[in-house]
């Protein structure tokens, strides 16, 4: 049997309203592993200099991996939440990734999971009001089924709808769509 220190010392909870990429605190967040630390910061920094969506997705594959397991998220992904929309914004490199993390994170948050520091609330919620605008751009450049899918889920998170989001996230192929269509 494996024990760790904070199964003995549980580690101070962060309740900040935002974590700067040079926070040293993000080394005590816990990522989408459950009891286990992830520290998004430098591959937040490396999405902050991507120059196109193919880096992009590279660097989303870690995220993803990191950030969200079956359904598990955890505060590193709260705190990364908002520099996700952030850089998104400020790139305008928008594709299938942010819209499709950032609203697994959100829908996943309301599931068994850890809950949202309250100082953090106000910046979380914005950058979820954010994903209106992100789905837009998306959405010019880019017609696939997984960029509509999360666009159109991340719409329905901006405006409130998070068990719509949910279901409309369930539909990642051609195939769940006919199988949903035949049954209704």
């Amino acid at each position: 049997m494996t024990f760790k220190l904070g199964d003995f010392f549980p580690r101070k909870a962060i309740n900040e309203a935002f974590l700067s990429l040079e926070d040293p605190r993000w080394d005590e967040l816990e990522g989408g592993y459950r009891r286990t630390l992830y520290n998004p910061a430098q591959s937040l920094k490396k999405l902050e200099k991507a120059q196109n969506i193919q880096e992009v997705d590279s660097i989303y594959k870690e995220l993803w991996n990191e950030l969200h397991h079956q359904g598990d998220v955890g505060i590193a992904s709260y705190y990364a939440l908002p520099h996700l929309v952030r850089i998104a914004k400020q790139t305008q490199l928008v594709d299938f990734n942010v819209l499709g993390m950032v609203s697994t994170i959100e829908i996943q948050r309301h599931k068994n999971n850890p809950k949202l520091p309250s100082k953090l609330l106000p910046n979380y919620e914005e950058a979820i009001s954010e994903l209106y605008n992100l789905a837009q751009v998306a959405l010019k450049q880019n017609n696939n089924l997984d960029c509509i899918i999360t666009a159109l889920a991340a719409i329905s998170l901006a405006k409130g709808h998070r068990n719509l989001a949910d279901a409309i996230s369930k539909f990642d192929s051609e195939y769940e769509i006919e199988a949903f269509l035949k049954n209704y």
